[in-house]
């Protein structure tokens, strides 16, 4: 009898072939060596060659289907170990982000919920700051520079002079960003004995020098004013001697005024809570921005979908050598139906029909293993 072969050409991959083969069961004939009269199978026969032949057939069939599975799983499985240590290292970063994570959350809502009362800004404070802050800035440069091209400066040096004197103006204003830190530290000021376990962590914005750093302070406000002053004299020279008194004090007051509105500006706008809020919420913002960043890594991704895809491989190829063995094992059963003049019809009742005589299954080593 022929022998079924494996590989890219089973013989259970399309069902022509499957017809082929129950035609060549059906005739599998054996030899009657004279009659019997018994209706059940003759307790002197055991295994008979056919039935061993088409097991042998079937277990064929789990280890072909397998080694198929394999070969169509392999460029799967190599992509997925090629991948692999570029996954594990970005899995090992991901496991620390999360830790990172974790931490600027906690971190930030301790200080949100701990901090919050003594929040002074009012919502939008910080955005025109830094609206309005640039503007100044922009407009006395302008002015400085107008006049400074209509006294002969050639623009290039010009430019370059009005912008410095500007930023000097703007700068001159950030004063008032201390001064209202020195205020809402007055107002926040506590005996550290009296500071919960909580507010202990930040008992720096409860506590500060004896002087509150007011001699720092006026130092710095002294250098501010002076600067102030500097500008509006030299505008008020500069205009003056172009287009006379009333407008070189014109122009002076206003390069005052810009310094002046960037104290008042920086004034509003200060408060070190809210910074400090700001600050462990933006880096808890980082902290969750980095981390979907890894989750979404081509190399994690890439393995992942290279590792299903291999174990949807041999998934299919397992249940579909079960299948072919299972065909193979009706075909053995077809032919001890065919030849009853030997086998007879069935199995006496007190036996338990079929042992010993199936395809063994976990004889493919390939079912449920997936991606290895």
């Amino acid at each position: 009898m022929r022998k079924p072969f494996a590989g890219a050409g089973s013989p259970f991959s399309s069902a022509s072939s499957v017809d082929a083969w129950t035609a060549e069961a059906d005739v599998v004939s054996l030899p009657r060596l004279d009659e019997i009269g018994a209706l059940t199978r003759p307790t002197n026969i055991g295994t008979t060659y056919a039935e061993q032949e088409y097991r042998a057939l079937g277990e064929e069939q789990l280890a072909s289907w397998a080694a198929e599975g394999e070969q169509a799983a392999r460029a799967h499985v190599m992509r997925a170990r090629g991948l692999e240590r570029a996954a594990t290292v970005k899995e090992m970063l991901l496991v620390h982000q999360e830790g990172a994570v974790r931490q600027a959350r906690d971190d930030y809502q301790q200080a949100a919920r701990v901090l919050g009362p003594d929040v002074r800004r009012e919502v939008g404070a910080k955005v025109r700051y830094w609206v309005c802050w640039p503007l100044l800035v922009v407009g006395d440069s302008a002015g400085i520079l107008m006049s400074a091209v209509a006294f002969g400066d050639a623009p290039s040096v010009a430019l370059g002079v009005a912008v410095a004197a500007g930023m000097a103006a703007g700068c001159s204003g950030l004063i008032g960003a201390e001064v209202k830190h020195l205020r809402n530290a007055r107002a926040r000021q506590r005996d550290p004995e009296t500071l919960s376990e909580e507010e202990f962590r930040f008992r720096r914005l409860f506590s500060g020098s004896p002087d509150k750093g007011l001699g720092l302070v006026g130092l710095v406000s002294v250098v501010s004013l002076l600067v102030v002053a500097l500008l509006a004299v030299g505008v008020f020279l500069l205009r003056g001697s172009l287009e006379g008194a009333a407008s070189g004090l014109t122009f002076g007051c206003l390069a005052a005024a810009t310094a002046l509105g960037s104290f008042l500006l920086g004034y509003h706008a200060a408060d070190e809570v809210a910074d400090l809020l700001s600050g462990y919420k933006k880096r808890a913002s980082q902290a969750e921005a980095r981390l979907r960043r890894l989750a979404g890594d081509r190399a994690i991704r890439q393995r992942a979908a290279a590792d299903a895809a291999a174990r949807s491989v041999y998934a299919e190829h397992a249940a579909r050598g079960q299948a072919a063995a299972k065909r193979v094992e009706s075909l053995n059963w077809r032919i001890q139906r065919n030849n009853p003049q030997v086998l007879g019809h069935g199995f006496p009742a007190h036996e338990r029909t079929g042992v010993g005589r199936r395809v063994r299954s976990e004889s493919n080593g390939y079912i449920g293993n997936g991606a290895r």
